[in-house]
């Protein structure tokens, strides 16, 4: 597979494509905001002759899931989605009022298919879902045991992890997300994050500064 990933300039999140040779391709977390973002989008994916599959989000923040109805209506498909994220999904104009956002925001319309360890097929190739609350609830990744990559989201970034104090976020979840989930795949795993650089697992067990690499106390 090819992951190809685009950083959107309003709040520099990560949009990725991953296709293979069948030019079957899946879109994760529609952040881009501006017409010329979206028009990156598009030249890349007509250029490619890709096939949009399935469009999928790791959590629903409106800084992952700004354009979701754009490309949603352009591609004749809905958004998939966390069931525990339900309820952020239907908060979307809240949320654009707390981002501060002047325009209005499309609403979209998910299906909630993203259940822990769901496998999304395209192409010739297959994403396991990994549930991972705690920077939401219903936050997700998506794991590629063949290709050996994760795409994080906001669960884990290079030497940091999400905010786990936002509306729906757990700490002790989300340390238990990275301890019992994310830092039991192999080690040399390339983590693909919702923010900032790429990394692998081994860097972060070894490097992160979070709390998740130590041990865990249950919540009470």
């Amino acid at each position: 597979m090819e992951v190809k990933c685009f950083t959107m300039s309003t709040y520099k999140e990560n949009m990725y494509l991953i296709y293979d040779e069948t030019q079957s391709c899946v879109l994760i977390d529609c952040g881009c905001q501006t017409f010329t973002e979206r028009l990156l989008i598009t030249n890349f994916i007509e250029t490619h002759n890709l096939k949009i599959k399935r469009i999928l989000c790791t959590h629903c923040h409106l800084d992952h899931t700004i354009s979701n109805a754009f490309f949603s209506y352009r591609y004749n498909l809905h958004p998939e989605a966390n069931e525990a994220d339900r309820r952020l999904a239907e908060m979307t104009n809240y949320q654009a009022i707390a981002l501060g956002v002047n325009e209005s925001v499309d609403e979209y319309e998910p299906v909630y298919t993203l259940d822990d360890n769901a496998l999304i097929p395209f192409g010739d190739s297959v994403l396991r879902v990994i549930h991972t609350p705690g920077h939401t609830q219903g936050s997700v990744c998506f794991y590629s045991e063949k290709d050996k990559f994760l795409v994080s989201g906001d669960t884990l970034m290079k030497h940091t992890v999400g905010a786990s104090n936002l509306p729906g976020g757990r700490q002790k979840a989300l340390q238990r997300s990275i301890n019992e989930k994310l830092f039991t795949l192999p080690e040399d795993t390339l983590v693909y994050p919702g923010h900032g650089e790429t990394t692998t697992i081994g860097e972060e067990k070894q490097h992160n500064s979070f709390e998740a690499a130590g041990s865990v106390r249950e919540e009470k």
